[in-house]
């Protein structure tokens, strides 16, 4: 008797869940292009600062470690085909400072939405 009630409530909150979820009905849809309005760019202009400073931050503290990372690893065998560790160590503090360093307006329209 208890395993039928587990089934049946199981059961019961998994339908539920569907109906209720509007997202699952819409994922097959291709989502409208949105222009930014005030808010999003007033978002871009807010949301830049803190992107920046944590972005200049990590790359700069990347760039340190991995000069004091290579100095310290001179000559020693890596992983790439008998390279050295620094063609790694450059890979890795290349990577810190790459993609975007500001919030685009566009940016907010798509992760915030309306």
């Amino acid at each position: 008797m208890k395993d039928k009630t587990t089934s049946f409530l199981t059961a019961t909150v998994l339908v539920f869940s569907f109906l209720v979820a509007p997202s699952l009905s819409l994922a097959g849809e291709p989502m409208q292009q949105r222009s930014p309005g005030f808010v999003h760019i007033l978002g871009g202009i807010l949301l830049t600062p803190p992107v920046f400073i944590g972005k200049l931050v990590t790359c700069v503290g990347t760039q340190v470690t991995a000069g004091v990372a290579y100095t310290a690893t001179f000559g020693v065998e890596g992983n790439y085909d008998g390279g050295t560790n620094g063609r790694e160590i450059g890979e890795v503090a290349r990577r810190s400072c790459t993609g975007s360093w500001w919030v685009r307006p566009s940016q907010v329209v798509r992760d915030y939405g309306e």
